[in-house]
């Protein structure tokens, strides 16, 4: 008898996770290098209709994204800045003193899943997650550098 119990629950446990993935994924966007963005940042042009965030140090920020105002973004990373020109000149200015040799900043797109151009972002770090859990509402994730840590920290000796 309790065989039979166990085997029962070892098939509805096997039944549940088959189901499990099964269940509809959560439509992905693309993160998407582009040199035109990049030279659209350094210029210091901003862009109409887009709430622009960013990361890291208000003074310095890490990354910088601009959202356009068809989506809204939902994060617990990216904090929301009321951009200038000014303060974009600021920043520019810092990122072009304050290079961390391999870690030149780059700039791209933000592609919904439909490829409608969601944003643009600015940042040392070429890698991020984009998800778009319902209609208009996209999810930017912290960007990475190539080996999933992000540019500028430091490498970790102890694991070579």
């Amino acid at each position: 008898m309790k065989l039979q119990s166990v085997l029962r629950c070892v098939l509805l446990v096997l039944g549940l996770a088959t189901l499990a993935g099964c269940a509809a994924p959560v439509p992905a966007g693309l993160w998407q290098e582009e040199p035109g963005v990049q030279q659209l940042f350094e210029s210091g042009q901003l862009l109409p209709n887009h709430t622009y965030y960013y990361l890291g140090s208000f003074a310095a920020p890490d990354s910088v994204i601009a959202v356009s105002n068809q989506f809204t973004l939902r994060s617990r990373v990216w904090a929301q800045v009321d951009m200038s020109e000014a303060r974009l000149n600021g920043w520019l200015q810092w990122w072009r003193t304050e290079r961390y040799g391999a870690c030149d900043y780059h700039g791209g797109r933000i592609i919904a899943p439909d490829g409608r151009q969601a944003g643009v972002w600015y940042s040392q770090n070429v890698f991020n997650i984009i998800h778009l859990p319902e209609p208009g509402v996209i999810e930017v994730y912290k960007p990475h550098s190539y080996a999933g840590r992000t540019c500028g920290e430091p490498r970790d000796e102890s694991s070579r």
